[in-house]
């Protein structure tokens, strides 16, 4: 498996505090851009130097060697290693990129439809194992009342803790349901009756690694690909009824392919520089 190491010239708690204070009651024009504008605090938060390091993810040194732009097979539009919009590798890396046959379950995902497709970290689990991932855009997707073993991996009241669950009932679940879109945005789509009568689950609390954060909401908001892949694989754990990484053999952590490779050009990009207060 591929490692960097950067030596930033600050502790990453000391940068963020930098930025932190930098920005604090900053109005930006645009929003929806300001990481831009603001240092990567999700990166600098991280505890680690090599987030990655202990999971079994294929080298990405071949996606550096691609210097420009593919046509999509499917629909013909321009695009990088893959199409956000059909959800396959462009055909010159096909061959390159990991490919998982199966999860623990299903997973459809939910997009708001003003969710951009380029910045959407679901597409990379559609591109990875296009077999059991499908994504829709809100409102357009399934009714799930006439199948069995559906949730919803959503904080709704009286949901149940995946860390909590036992092994019969993990078993019972053959499909996840996401919802990609901003805290507020899903509140709008929880909503839906077809999703408000599913039963939710929530997952383990821990720092995000997204470098594209929601300005003003806790680091514990995951990106969605970093929600599927903490879901199979505690879904997978507690379907051996144990909570230990011992019952995990890594076989789905290609899901964070992408997501590794993203971040890691984004730490390369910022923590080359060191702030200034």
């Amino acid at each position: 498996m591929e490692t960097r190491s950067t030596e930033p010239t600050h502790g990453r708690s000391d940068i963020a505090e930098v930025y932190r204070n930098k920005h604090t009651g900053r109005k930006f024009k645009n929003p929806r851009t300001a990481h831009r504008s603001i240092f990567s605090t999700s990166m600098a938060r991280c505890d680690s130097q090599e987030p990655f390091s202990g999971l079994k993810i294929s080298s990405t040194t071949f996606l550096d060697e691609i210097e420009r732009r593919g046509n999509c097979e499917n629909c013909g539009k321009s695009r990088k290693f893959f199409c956000y919009t059909c959800h396959i590798p462009l055909p010159e890396i096909k061959e390159l990129i990991p490919y998982i046959p199966s999860l623990p379950c299903h997973i459809d995902v939910i997009k708001h439809p003003n969710e951009h497709d380029g910045k959407s970290t679901s597409i990379h689990a559609a591109v990875v194992s296009p077999h059991m991932v499908k994504i829709y855009t809100f409102p357009n997707f399934p009714d799930y009342s006439m199948e069995d073993g559906v949730v919803l991996v959503y904080p709704c009241e009286g949901a149940v803790p995946m860390t909590t669950m036992v092994a019969s009932r993990a078993s019972e679940i053959k499909k996840m349901i996401f919802i990609d879109s901003t805290w507020a945005q899903s509140k709008q789509i929880y909503k839906d009756p077809r999703l408000k009568a599913l039963p939710c689950v929530i997952l383990r609390t821990r720092k995000s690694l997204f470098w594209r954060y929601q300005l003003g909401k806790p680091d514990s908001y995951l990106a969605t690909i970093e929600a599927i892949y903490d879901a199979v694989v505690n879904l997978e754990e507690r379907r051996h009824g144990n909570d230990e990484a011992s019952s995990y053999d890594g076989s789905y952590d290609n899901l964070l392919f992408f997501f590794r490779y993203f971040y890691e050009k984004m730490n390369d990009l910022y923590f080359n520089k060191s702030p200034t207060a």
